[in-house]
């Protein structure tokens, strides 16, 4: 297949979209907040993240942060402009765009948490898609049926020849054969000759071997699984234990959001340091378990259970919907919610499928 006519997966145009899309998104909203940043709205509330620990006497000025921001927001749109751009002619198949996407991920995610935040975080995750398979082989060149048959491909299998048939012997004619009946009445030679063997025909040729070697893919989903679900789950344990050393603050963050929000107000009375403190631990323990209960159907995955498959590609689906919920309160999620999807994109591989049905 000529390399100019591959189809684009369906991956590759996903990552593309997310990139322009997200990267546009990411410059409205550095604009928009270079625009609003001398607001008396946005100094109230820097001037109230500069009254509480860690900043709380440290000595930095109003100012200071706000140009800061001010840089920051600049330095975010320039970038996310960029990205735009670059992401536009990723869809083009471009490989030096996808180059370039790479060296400006990093940058792009820790600026976009200055100015950015959820898009500008999603445009850096959607740069990561461009270097999974199917989307690697696209840009170099690889047709999916060629992929596929170099991953189901036996290096040992040797070429089968269906061997031929034998011919049956034939009956002599004339006086030999007259000679030859009343002579050889009996004895194994001539039950032999009389009877040839029976022959059920041509021997199919060998198909194709299945692929017996685990594919690279499961063990990917696998560790991707035990960072994600690791990581979730300490994060979430730490969350907890902070909530029990300091329930007062999250109390005052509960009664400032009650007093801007009247809808609030009757929740808000609700909420004592007892219940902040039993709500966070069982939260964490749910989400510990879900952790480990992923990390059990990656082990079992792995071992080649098509169980454990089924249940560990539900639960990156769950945690993929989830993280995204999450993120748009805590941009940094979105890595989390990268993992998950790349874990079941892993697990949705055909020679991935293949090598569990083959069991």
């Amino acid at each position: 297949m000529s390399e100019t006519k591959l189809p684009r997966p369906g991956q590759a145009t996903l990552a593309g979209w997310l990139i322009v899309l997200g990267s546009l998104l990411t410059v409205v909203t550095a604009w928009d907040q270079i625009a609003g940043l001398r607001s008396l709205d946005t100094r109230e509330r820097v001037e109230e993240v500069l009254a509480e620990p860690p900043l709380a006497g440290s000595g930095i000025g109003l100012d200071s942060i706000l140009t800061l921001m001010h840089v920051m927001a600049l330095v975010t749109g320039a970038i996310a402009a960029a990205a735009v751009i670059l992401g536009w002619h990723v869809l083009q198949r471009n490989k030096q765009a996808r180059l370039a996407l790479t060296v400006i991920a990093a940058p792009l995610f820790f600026a976009g948490m200055f100015g950015g935040g959820f898009w500008s975080t999603l445009s850096a995750v959607a740069v990561v898609l461009l270097w999974m398979s199917p989307t690697r082989d696209w840009f170099d060149g690889v047709s999916p049926t060629k992929r596929e048959a170099l991953d189901n491909s036996d290096p040992d299998q040797k070429s089968y020849v269906a061997p031929t048939p034998p011919e049956a012997p034939t009956a002599p004619t004339g006086p030999a054969a007259s000679t030859t009946e009343t002579s050889s009445t009996t004895g194994p030679a001539r039950l032999s000759a009389q009877q040839p063997p029976p022959w059920t025909g041509p021997v199919a040729q060998r198909a194709p071997a299945a692929p017996t070697r685990r594919p690279g893919a499961v063990m990917a989903a696998a560790v991707l699984t035990w960072i994600g679900s690791g990581f979730t789950a300490l994060m979430m344990l730490a969350s907890a234990a902070t909530a029990t050393a300091n329930p007062d603050l999250i109390l005052d963050q509960v009664r400032k959001q009650a007093e801007n929000d009247p809808s609030m107000r009757e929740v808000a009375g609700l909420y004592t340091t007892d219940v902040i403190i039993a709500s966070a631990w069982i939260m964490a323990v749910l989400v510990a378990l879900v952790c480990v209960a992923a990390g059990v159907f990656a082990a079992f995955a792995i071992r080649r259970h098509s169980w454990a498959r089924i249940a560990l590609m539900i639960s990156a689906a769950v945690s993929a919907l989830s993280l995204l919920l999450f993120a748009l309160a805590f941009p940094p999620a979105v890595v989390l919610f990268g993992a998950a999807v790349a874990t079941f994109s892993f697990l949705l591989r055909p020679e991935v499928a293949a090598w569990f049905r083959t069991k």
